[in-house]
């Protein structure tokens, strides 16, 4: 299943406003055992909070960064329309493709475990600004897993 995450930064960041990222079986488990490990390793060390993990999974973008294309808007109101699945993420719209010129270009790509869920964060390209999605919370990694 496809979802999509308004992205959140300190500051403005412009070209991008959206993360889409393919939560497949395999993602789900994958989360679900990193989340399994960062409990593991809080027996160990309490003051632990957070895993960090790279992960090149997500596509950050925005509908407004080719606004020639004349898209953007009609792209924008047809995610927010977007039934809620888990937390901030939204049910990708159906045949949703995202054009590389659409595509932000990041740094530093990290899928982030936390006891309650994952949610991933990277920076922008030749910024200072980092971009973060919602969480996706454990139970539905869980049902996602099966």
């Amino acid at each position: 299943m496809k979802l999509i995450s308004r992205v959140s930064c300190a500051d403005e960041a412009f070209g991008c406003d959206y993360a889409l990222i393919d939560l497949t079986q395999a993602l789900a488990r994958l989360a679900l055992k990193r989340i399994g490990t960062l409990c593991d390793m809080k027996r160990v060390d309490h003051d632990l909070y957070e895993t960090h993990y790279w992960d090149y999974q997500t596509v950050y973008f925005s509908p407004w960064a080719a606004e020639g294309e004349g898209c953007g808007n009609v792209l924008a109101e047809a995610i927010e329309q977007s039934p809620t699945v888990a937390g901030d993420w939204m049910e990708a719209p159906a045949g949703l493709a995202i054009p590389e010129l659409l595509v932000a270009r990041i740094e530093s790509p990290r899928m982030i475990a936390r006891y309650d869920g994952i949610f991933f964060v990277a920076i922008l390209k030749h910024t200072d600004f980092t971009v973060s999605t919602g969480e996706i919370p454990a139970r539905a990694l869980e049902a996602a897993s099966t």
